[in-house]
């Protein structure tokens, strides 16, 4: 008897899902993709938007082609809750009934948590979506016209801390390109007890080598930081200190999307969702979930709420799991598993290679600053769309 897989979210996880999916069942059961969306965004990619390095073309693709070349259902739809006892999800105007749920919606940016973070208010994002990003270059190319003082970081409990490292280093490099690096303040705030701690515990000597390029560029960084508000003319701590600045953006905590965040006795106080070892809710078998949307517990205790940063491969493991798992039990063969040691590892991957592409090619700041340029070609030479769907559509990547 045909089953109905529904995969709800198509972003890394999801998209990662459907495909391993239709590879290995073939025909025998339905898969449909539910997202408000066809286009997948590459995210990790927003970070160089506003700096005229990317645009929406270079960073984006419709999924439709690829999921109707393999069998799958796409469903454009906002998804509005879950009923897990009648194994329904609620769209707009109907519900779609379903036999095996996997949510890779990831997770939204909470600005809200902190006073004043709204973007395009007081501050300027490179989360999510366009809309955001493109704004976000209006607003850098109006402060580089008119600099001041620049506040770059990551407030209280987020995750995606390189996103800020990324964005310091490569707005330093195009000032310097504008002959206005003198002319500007440096700061970064950010929750983490010492620089490059990633939400991680840090990685190798990479501490070491940011604390001496920022030393170099004159970047005051403020750690342990919790952001109490952030105004348009500067940024205030918890501590009392206040931070002058002319253009601010700082990476939010995320927290699980409202359709999971309001459905009852199911995910945390973040609205992100624990799983077993083989990927699946607790409570709900036959419930999985994959990417930003997962609970992963910190287990390195900081003095400020820190988040786990949910890359690439992370998403990837999380998804191989997920698809195996869910052929598994329809195949009567044995479940994978996956534990919160394989998750720091993969994340730890990535973490390193984006790390020392950067970081490993400081020597000297007054000699020139190419090496930023260089080491961020360098990450997306290997973090790219073409590289994530080579990976995705690799047999060596399917597995059974």
């Amino acid at each position: 008897m045909k089953k109905h897989i529904v995969i709800v979210g198509s972003s890394f996880a999801g998209f990662s899902i459907a495909i391993r999916l239709a590879k290995l069942l073939g025909s025998k059961h339905e898969i449909t993709v539910i997202d408000q969306k066809p286009e997948f965004i590459f995210a990790p990619s927003l970070v160089w938007h506003p700096f005229n390095y990317r645009d929406n073309n270079d960073i984006t693709f419709d999924t439709r082609p690829m999921y109707e070349e393999h069998g799958i259902k796409f469903v454009s739809a906002n998804v509005y809750g879950f009923d897990f006892e009648d194994q329904l999800i609620y769209l707009n105007n109907r519900d779609v009934h379903y036999d095996y749920l996997v949510i890779a919606t990831g997770a939204r940016p909470s600005y809200e948590s902190v006073k004043g973070l709204f973007p395009k208010e007081n501050s300027w994002s490179i989360c999510c979506d366009f809309d955001q990003v493109t704004a976000t270059r209006n607003a850098w190319n109006e402060f580089v016209s008119d600099p001041g003082p620049l506040v770059v970081g990551a407030a209280q409990w987020a995750s995606y801390f390189f996103a800020a490292y990324e964005f310091i280093l490569n707005a330093i490099y195009h000032l310097d390109q504008n002959n206005l690096l003198d002319k500007v303040p440096l700061h970064f705030v950010t929750s983490e007890p010492y620089l490059c701690h990633f939400g991680i515990g840090g990685i190798e000597n990479t501490t070491e080598a940011c604390t001496r390029l920022f030393a170099d560029l004159g970047v005051q960084a403020h750690l342990n930081a919790e952001i109490h508000q952030v105004k348009s003319r500067e940024v205030v701590l918890e501590d009392g200190t206040h931070i002058p600045t002319k253009f601010t953006m700082i990476i939010p905590p995320f927290v699980g999307v409202d359709a999971v965040r309001t459905t009852p006795m199911f995910a945390d106080e973040h609205g992100l969702i624990p799983v077993s070892k083989h990927g699946n809710h607790r409570t709900f078998k036959n419930v999985y979930a994959a990417g930003a949307s997962v609970q992963v517990p910190q287990i390195n205790e900081t003095p400020i709420g820190l988040g786990v940063p949910r890359t690439q491969s992370v998403s990837e493991v999380m998804a191989k799991t997920v698809a195996s798992n869910i052929y598994a039990e329809l195949e009567g063969k044995k479940l994978s598993t996956l534990s919160i040691e394989e998750i720091y590892a993969a994340c730890r991957k990535d973490i390193k290679h984006i790390s020392s592409a950067i970081f490993g090619n400081y020597e000297r700041a007054d000699k020139n600053l190419d090496f930023i340029a260089k080491g961020s070609q360098e990450k997306w030479a290997n973090q790219s769309i073409e590289k994530f769907l080579e990976s995705t559509f690799s047999e060596d990547s399917i597995g059974h």
